[in-house]
């Protein structure tokens, strides 16, 4: 799939050339990790998260895992509506011959082309009455191709995979304090960052395999939370603070570079983010409502906009189903969940914003998620 790129980013320019449909510029948060379930919330996660959503956000929710639990598989893969209604044309050029493909791939000028696939095999969650842990081996690939207004052509193609580890602890009276740290050993290989039309005429592959960079290093997150010692009508209020990738995300600590590319990936920026929640156990036949305001990927968001840093999300439980409602940098998100004792499937979806101010550019995606757990 990856050697079909190259023709993908090709049509993008022949059909700006010469179809003169409109193209568009990518200013696209690159995130370790998307989950279908904060993602429905409108990307809160740093007061709300769960299991798997701990290592890549804020590594003291750890403490806040209802029980102990083992995830044996949990998969998810996420696209975008621009290629649901491309994937006709998507199809018919990577199984139709090569004088077809260009024809149809040109089809898709103008539009994302965005593509997720998440596995975490396995996720082990330890909860003590202080002390909490969790480990798991996490693949993230992700694919966003489209051509600049510059006529450079911009793949983002970017792999990770890796171990992490999380350890949490409670301190205070009430357990009102909560610390975190999860170490990374993370494994990335990447697509260059831009990509002139010349270029692409002339041959040069965007294939990461072929002319990418990769790069392993050690890193760490740090997080907290706080339980605020007031309660208003049965709501229990919170707040949490987080850093991720404290030593920089440069992929070059660790010497693991197993195929020959000489070139660095595309670093993983120090991100800070801060956040606000309100938690209520019972409202009417609802149980374990939540409400988050959080303001996150501060760092992570080079010359955009503030208002792509806030995230507004809340969920609510009604037996094993659970209903998610948000808005993410401006957009509406939504999701439903099933949640069974050994069974888990959420289906999300969120508006991402794809230029550098909120409302310029919406991105649609959805998730499927399925896991299984004991």
């Amino acid at each position: 799939m990856i050697k079909h790129a190259i023709y993908v980013a090709l049509a993008f320019g022949l059909a700006a050339l010469f179809l003169l449909k409109t193209v568009f510029a990518l200013d696209n948060i690159i995130r370790p990790y998307q989950g279908a379930r904060s993602s429905a919330m409108g990307g809160v996660k740093l007061t709300t998260g769960l299991y798997e959503e701990n290592f890549w956000a804020n590594p003291a929710r750890v403490t806040d895992n209802p029980k102990s639990k083992v995830q044996i598989l949990d998969f998810s893969t996420e696209t975008s509506i621009g290629t649901i209604k491309n994937m006709s044309s998507l199809i018919k050029s990577f199984f139709g011959s090569r004088s077809e493909l260009l024809t149809n791939l040109a089809q898709t000028a103008g539009k994302n082309n965005h593509f997720r696939m998440q596995l975490t095999i396995p996720g082990i969650y330890i909860v003590k009455e202080k002390m909490s842990y969790a480990f798991a081996i996490q693949l993230n690939t992700q694919a966003d191709i489209d051509l600049r207004k510059s006529f450079a052509v911009e793949p983002d193609f970017v792999t990770d995979v890796g171990p992490s580890f999380t350890v949490g602890r409670k301190f205070l009276p009430d357990d009102a304090l909560s610390v975190g740290l999860t170490s990374h050993i993370t494994y990335r290989i990447s697509s260059q960052a831009d990509f002139t039309f010349i270029d692409v005429l002339k041959g040069k592959d965007i294939d990461p395999l072929k002319s990418g960079g990769q790069g392993t290093h050690l890193d760490f997150d740090l997080g907290s939370t706080y339980k605020l010692p007031w309660v208003w009508k049965d709501w229990n209020f919170g707040t949490s603070l987080a850093i991720n990738h404290i030593l920089g995300g440069k992929f070059k600590n660790l010497g693991i570079r197993p195929l020959s590319l000489n070139a660095l990936p595309r670093e993983q920026p120090r991100t800070l983010g801060v956040g606000a929640s309100a938690q209520k156990e019972e409202i009417w036949k609802l149980s374990n409502t939540v409400v988050a305001l959080e303001f996150s990927d501060i760092g992570n968001n080079p010359n955009g906009s503030f208002l792509r840093w806030i995230h507004i999300g809340a969920e609510t439980h009604y037996g094993v189903l659970a209903t998610r409602l948000g808005i993410n940098q401006g957009y509406l998100t939504a999701g439903l969940g099933l949640n069974t004792k050994a069974f888990v499937m959420d289906l999300s979806t969120y508006g991402e914003e794809m230029s550098l101010n909120s409302g310029g550019l919406e991105d649609r995606r959805f998730i499927l998620r399925i896991l299984f757990h004991i």
